[in-house]
């Protein structure tokens, strides 16, 4: 097994929701007619690239060279999309750190022509990445790829590579609009608690991850009856859905004031949020509203300095 909580290698998971076909569509037809799909980080680049707050960093990153981590990769083209998008504001050299716990995707990004890049295979919770070195931090769609916990862990690690003034670009798919889905059996916490037990619910806020691995850890619990529901783990802040690939890996959505406050306690400022709803590439599909945030890191936490 590998010495990475979560790991997989990706593959049946992009291809489950449709990476590479949406990354197509948006080549081919434009930012606008990619309106169901799961995004990938070209079409978030594409929409970040129409904020306000993004056209202003050309004043700051004119001719400088940038370093820049990306925790948590979901595709290949990623690193390339948001290398361009970065060029496209004025930056000089990008050096890249591509940060995932698999390393089924690192040949394909270091041969992507990028500018500077390192791949690193580890826990995004804690990259060894010096503290205080990195420019621009991108996190696209990671905090709806691992438990609640665990995302909140990851912020803190983004908010110690930042320098102060340093930016955070954070895409995310909150659960604002998630109960409008149709055709989803949604499960309120206390059944969940009822049903699972106080155990089984921490252990899905700290550090399952699908559904196989559920199973293992708790095989007293036949989970694959829970595969499709909208299950709140966390009292009107948080819940899993598990998908359609045979893993079962679980997409977790919270309520975007939660987000907030974890930004808040982190040290960062609010720059900007754009908003926008849709369908995804679920069957059925989730009711989704996804949101591209600009934060800067206004202070030095005190965790940093310890």
């Amino acid at each position: 097994m590998n010495e990475f909580r979560g790991y997989t290698d990706g593959h049946e998971f992009r291809a489950t929701n449709g990476y590479v076909n949406t990354q197509r569509l948006f080549e081919s037809l434009g930012l606008d007619a990619v309106k169901n799909q799961t995004p990938t980080v070209g079409v978030n680049v594409g929409h970040l690239a129409k904020m306000d707050s993004v056209q202003a960093l050309g004043v700051e990153l004119e001719g400088k060279a940038v370093n820049s981590t990306i925790l948590g990769i979901s595709t290949a083209e990623g690193p390339r999309d948001f290398e361009k998008l970065l060029h496209g504001l004025g930056s000089g050299q990008v050096s890249t750190i591509a940060v995932d716990i698999s390393d089924g995707i690192f040949p394909a990004i270091e041969n992507s022509g990028l500018d500077k890049v390192v791949c690193l295979q580890c826990d995004a919770r804690d990259t060894k990445i010096e503290g205080g070195s990195q420019d621009i931090v991108l996190r696209d769609h990671i905090g709806n790829c691992c438990p609640p916990e665990i995302d909140r862990a990851i912020d803190q690690e983004a908010a110690r590579l930042l320098k102060v003034g340093g930016i955070a670009v954070v895409n995310i798919t909150t659960s604002d609009n998630l109960s409008k889905s149709e055709g989803r059996n949604i499960v309120p916490f206390e059944r969940v608690r009822e049903e699972l037990g106080d155990e089984i619910v921490r252990a899905l806020q700290t550090g399952i991850y699908d559904l196989e691995e559920a199973s293992r850890t708790f095989p007293q619990i036949h989970f694959e009856a829970l595969r499709g529901a909208i299950l709140e783990i966390e009292p009107n802040e948080s819940f899993v859905v598990f998908g359609e690939d045979k893993q079962g890996h679980g997409e977790w959505f919270r309520t975007l004031d939660d987000h907030k406050r974890m930004w808040e306690q982190d040290g960062f400022h609010i720059v900007e949020i754009a908003t926008r709803e849709g369908q995804d590439s679920h069957v059925p599909p989730l009711q989704c509203t996804r949101h591209n945030i600009v934060l800067k890191k206004t202070v030095t936490n005190l965790k940093e300095t310890t």
